[in-house]
């Protein structure tokens, strides 16, 4: 009785232990999607609201996503891109969830304490399932 009870508690703790292994990749995938999509949006508002339609958007995507943080840290890095030589203008931090927070320049994002301590750490405070901003 006391060998099963040690078995079963030890094969407890090995699932315990290797069982949290994030989403799936293709749930991951999916989040990437939407967080890609959401800076894209606000990335176009915020180019709209600045005078700057004429340049192009190339997002870079929150590089803290990953399996155990589908989330990420909520940034995403954005260039808007002259349209003649392809090279980037305007550096952005967008948000990756919304459409309130939308975009900042990116001296500004890093200049501002708050928001710069969010970057590249896995923002618990984000639900990690992202939803598509409404356009």
């Amino acid at each position: 009785m006391k060998l099963t009870l040690t078995a079963a508690l030890a094969a407890t703790l090995v699932l315990v232990a290797c069982g949290d292994q994030g989403v799936s990749f293709e749930t991951l995938e999916t989040q990437r999607a939407v967080a890609n999509a959401n800076s894209r949006y606000n990335a176009q508002a915020w180019r709209a609201e600045n005078g700057h339609e004429k340049l192009g958007i190339l997002t870079r995507g929150d590089s803290t996503q990953q399996a155990k943080c589908p989330q990420g840290d909520g940034w995403a890095s954005v260039d808007l891109t002259d349209p003649n030589t392809k090279q980037p203008a305007i550096s952005l931090k967008c948000s990756t969830v919304s459409a309130n927070v939308g975009c900042i320049r990116a001296e500004d994002f890093k200049a501002r304490a708050v928001l710069a301590r969010q970057e590249n750490s896995c923002n618990a405070e984000i639900p990690a399932n992202l939803k598509k901003i409404e356009q």
